[in-house]
């Protein structure tokens, strides 16, 4: 009988093709497990599943049996109940493809909760967490699950704000968050025709269902085009053991990379949000804090670092990044969560770096051993140098500063305002550069991302959608210009006393974080010193004349591969 479920704790060594089975993000699960690091328990359901109910639009019933053996495992391990009133066991459905997708399919967190489990928090004196769960649950389930617009939950809650003089989500109490919920549910009953459901045996297979289907939506398509990932890769489903960043305030979540991935310096760079859970930190909706000591004095918004937070957890991150680097030889993007000060590594990855920032690692992972000479120049991103040896702004430059945001992602670029992929179109057909502009980014941005020439958002920080997936793109991105109100009724944006409308050219600066008004002057920068390092270890390997540098490394790739 064909086995669809693999537990974290296997041996993945027994698999022939461990990431064609599990996904990267299994793969990464079930490495960290056996290496010993703090891994919620759980099991990966097989990419061969997917393939499966492509086909057959349903679950083989063999999977269901199998599905049910293997919650109980997992109760026994965390010595909860799934769907018990009495010390719950709660899961989150994760996918997961053997290329990474960051934010195009879908996620469901806290299934399992229901009213039964809402008292049960309630009468452990726990009832801000409790309700604060049950209304994200009741939002991302019926979201993901029913497809029912996040705009229909938001302006319940922004209603709900205004109405009772609150500025934030922060603010709220467990009185106002149970009038939300109410009015949530109200809405899912009139929107499915049913009340929400409390089984959370249904919930779980819903979900599964529901992430499984994320693979063929539009934003997941886009995305597989633009990076060439074949549609018959499928994706794995992750099913894991709830932990809680929203507990209380000694909770927290947070994405943490094991080096600088905008200049490359070996120390840790990350955000963190307390009392919170994972789509806050990279919706770019709240304002997070920074991860070092050395990172807070670049952010005005960083009350205490995480470093001085949480001390021990921050050592333990850097003990597990340098473990992983060592393991995988590369620069880790890791999510995290603290449950009342207690680290729990949830993923890892292969993070996405600046171009300057990833020829600096190489050369420093060569010093260390980490890697080859020969690995470093078959890992450089040929199209990205290309942007690095770009024109940057002239120092001699008199165009007025705008704003200033987030350097999230490298490079110089001009181009006129946008605020939607419509006009985009319209004056990319033109050959006319843009600059999309909006509050954030998601994962239904990705088809206009990939279409501008740089993008500029009001919220988020250094880790959210818009500076991963444009320094994925190889998009010049800035981040956080918290100054800019954007009115898009009007298409155009208000800052500083001026109003830029759509049309009008602005220039970003991804080194620094700076907007300026108008086209900016430019001038060729000098090859940096990491580049130079890389080049003369391709002399050693490839004795032609340099005539183009671009030329030269590609041809020593090749030689390389020979």
């Amino acid at each position: 009988m064909e086995k669809w479920i693999y537990s974290f704790n296997k041996n993945i060594n027994e698999l022939k093709n461990p990431a064609e089975l599990l996904g990267n993000k299994g793969v990464g699960l079930n490495l960290m497990t056996d290496l010993g690091l703090p891994v919620p328990q759980g099991f990966t359901i097989l990419t061969t599943l997917n393939h499966y109910f492509q086909k057959n639009k349903s679950f083989p019933i063999e999977f269901k049996n199998e599905l049910a053996e293997n919650i109980s495992k997992l109760e026994k391990m965390s010595n909860c109940k799934f769907g018990s009133s009495i010390n719950p066991l709660l899961v989150s459905v994760r996918s997961g493809s053997q290329k990474s997708m960051p934010g195009m399919l879908d996620t469901i967190l806290n299934i399992g909760f229901n009213k039964k489990v809402l008292k049960f928090y309630e009468k452990q004196n726990k009832g801000l967490f409790a309700w604060d769960t049950w209304r994200r649950f009741l939002h991302m389930f019926s979201h993901v699950v029913y497809k029912i617009e996040h705009f229909y939950f938001d302006e319940i809650l922004d209603s709900y704000l205004l109405g009772a003089g609150l500025q934030f989500e922060k603010d709220l109490e467990v009185n106002d968050i149970e009038e939300i919920c109410n009015q949530y549910l109200i809405l899912i009953e009139e929107r499915i025709g049913r009340p929400f459901p409390e089984d959370v045996n249904e919930q779980l297979v819903l979900s599964i269902n529901a992430v499984m289907e994320s693979w063929f939506n539009e934003r997941a398509i886009d995305y597989r085009r633009i990076n060439e990932i074949p549609d018959d890769f499928g994706t794995a489903v992750n099913i894991q053991r709830m932990v809680f960043g929203n507990l209380d305030d000694e909770s927290a979540t947070g994405v943490v990379f094991s080096r600088n991935p905008q200049d490359g310096k070996k120390r840790l760079k990350g955000e963190y949000i307390i009392r919170s859970q994972g789509e806050d930190i990279v919706s770019g909706f709240k304002t997070p804090w920074a991860i070092s000591n050395v990172d807070k004095s670049e952010s005005p918004s960083t009350i205490l670092s995480l470093e001085e937070k949480f001390p021990d957890c921050y050592k333990a991150l850097e003990k597990f990044s340098k473990k992983l680097e060592n393991y995988f030889s590369c620069i880790q993007d890791i999510e995290f969560t603290i449950e009342s000060k207690k680290l729990w590594i949830l993923q890892s990855r292969k993070a996405e770096s600046n171009i300057e920032a990833s020829l600096v690692i190489y050369c420093d992972m060569v010093k260390e051993k980490l890697i080859t000479k020969k690995e470093a120049i078959l890992s450089l991103d040929i199209e990205k140098i290309e942007k690095l040896l770009s024109p940057i702004i002239d120092p001699k430059n008199k165009n007025e500063i705008l704003t200033k945001g987030l350097p999230a992602s490298l490079g110089v670029v001009s181009g006129v305002v946008v605020f939607d992929f419509e006009s985009l179109t319209k004056f990319k057909n033109k050959k006319q550069k843009t600059i999309l502009v909006l509050k954030e980014t998601n994962a239904n941005d990705i088809k206009a991302m990939h279409a501008s020439s740089g993008i500029l958002t009001t919220q988020g920080g250094m880790t959210s959608h818009a500076a991963v997936v444009s320094r994925g793109l190889g998009k010049t991105c800035v981040t956080g210009a918290r100054d800019i109100k954007i009115d898009i009724d009007n298409k155009r944006f208000h800052c500083g006393g001026k109003f830029i409308t759509e049309e009008e050219i602005i220039t970003i600066n991804g080194e620094n974080g700076e907007v300026y008004i108008g086209e900016t002057p430019t001038i060729i920068p000098n090859l940096p010193v990491s580049l130079s390092e890389i080049i003369n270890w391709c002399k050693e390997i490839n004795k032609n004349e340099i005539n183009n540098v671009l030329s030269f490394l590609k041809e020593t790739k090749k030689i390389i591969n020979q």
